[in-house]
C-alpha cells in the first residue's frame, strides 16, 4: 500500500511539475514572473469602485490604481478591458479578479492586513488560496494556477510600503507633449524611481504635518529626523513642520509628489511606518513627500 501510495504520489507531481512548465511556456505573464522581467503585469480588481493593480517583477514596485467610472459593463472580461482602454495590452496579457467583497477599501484593507499578517498567522495565506479556488471555480478570474502561484510568491516578498496608490487620471510624468490630453480613466505608468539621487543629488525634502492632535509630535519627529540627518544616516531635509489643516487622522499617511521612491521607502522604514505611500501629483509641491501623523504613529527612538 505504502509503495503503491508513493508511486501515485510521484506520478502527481510530476505531472503537477510537467503543467506547471507547460503553463509556463505558454503563459506571458508567467514567464514575466518567473524570470523576473523588465515588464509590467497587470490586473482589473474588480470591485465597485474598481481597480487596476500593476506590478513589475524586476524593480519590485507596484501600482495600485483607483478607477471611477459612471457605468460597468457586465461581462467580468469586457469590465477588465474597459479598465485598461488606455493602456497597450494585448487580451491573452489582460487579468482580472472580481473578489467576494464588492467594496473596495474593504477589499484594500482586508488585503493589506492579509499581507502583513500572513507569516503570522498562516491560515491568512491559506484563506487566500482557498479565495482564488472559489473564483476560479466561478469564473471570477482568468488567473490560471501557475500565474497565482507565481503572484503569489511575489507578494510574500512585498511590504505595504512598496505599493503606490494612485487615482486615475494621475501621471507620474507625462511622456507626451502637454498639450496631449490623457484619457479619461488613463491607467499610470509602472512605477519607476523617477528622481534618483544618482539623478538628483539632493537630500530628500519633507514636511511634516501632525494630524492626530499630540503635543509635540510634528517637532519630535522633526528633530528626529535632522539629527539622523546630521548623523549621516538619512539624507533628509526637513523643511517645515506644522498642525496638519483637515481632519483628524487614524492612520499615518505617507505621500509623495515627486517620484523618489527608493528615498521615500528608506525614510519610512527609519521612521517606523509601513503604511502604502500616496502619490499625488503636484506642480508647485514644495517637497518630495509629506508626512501626516496620525494615531498609529510611534516616535522612533
Amino acid at each position: 500500500m505504502r509503495r503503491l501510495t508513493g508511486r501515485l504520489l510521484l506520478v502527481l507531481l510530476l505531472a503537477l511539475t510537467g503543467w506547471a512548465a507547460y503553463a509556463q511556456f505558454h503563459s506571458v505573464i508567467a514567464r514575466t514572473l518567473a524570470q523576473r522581467q523588465d515588464k509590467t503585469v497587470y490586473i482589473a480588481v474588480l470591485t465597485q469602485p474598481a481597480m487596476t493593480f500593476s506590478y513589475n517583477p524586476a524593480t519590485h514596485k507596484s501600482v495600485l490604481t483607483t478607477v471611477k467610472r459612471r457605468k460597468t459593463p457586465k461581462d467580468l472580461a469586457d469590465n477588465a478591458a474597459d479598465l485598461f482602454a488606455s493602456a497597450a495590452i494585448e487580451p491573452a496579457q489582460l487579468r482580472y479578479y472580481a473578489p467576494r467583497t464588492l467594496k473596495r477599501d474593504e477589499y484594500w484593507d482586508l488585503f493589506k492586513h492579509t499581507l502583513e499578517s500572513w507569516r503570522y498567522n498562516p491560515l491568512l495565506a491559506v484563506r487566500a488560496a482557498w479565495e482564488y479556488v472559489a473564483a476560479l471555480h466561478d469564473k471570477r478570474t482568468n488567473l490560471n494556477p501557475a500565474e497565482f502561484l507565481l503572484l503569489a510568491m511575489e507578494m510574500s516578498r512585498m511590504e505595504i510600503s512598496d505599493f503606490t496608490v494612485r487615482t486615475a487620471g494621475e501621471k507620474p510624468r507625462a511622456r507626451k507633449p502637454a498639450s496631449s490630453a490623457a484619457p479619461k480613466d488613463h491607467i499610470p505608468d509602472p512605477v519607476e524611481d523617477r528622481a534618483p539621487l544618482a539623478v538628483e543629488d539632493r537630500p530628500l525634502i519633507v514636511e511634516i504635518l501632525n494630524g492626530a492632535g499630540k503635543k509635540g509630535a510634528a517637532l519630535e519627529l522633526t528633530q528626529y529626523l535632522r539629527d539622523q540627518s546630521q548623523k549621516g544616516l538619512l539624507r533628509v531635509d526637513v523643511l517645515q513642520y506644522d498642525n496638519y489643516p483637515g481632519p483628524h487622522q487614524k492612520k499615518t499617511r505617507i505621500v509623495d509628489y515627486t517620484g523618489r521612491l527608493a528615498q521615500i521607502k528608506q525614510l519610512t522604514r527609519a521612521i517606523g511606518v509601513n503604511n502604502e505611500i500616496e502619490s499625488e501629483k503636484q506642480g508647485t509641491a514644495i517637497c518630495d513627500v509629506r508626512i501626516i501623523i496620525g494615531d498609529d504613529f510611534k516616535q522612533p527612538l
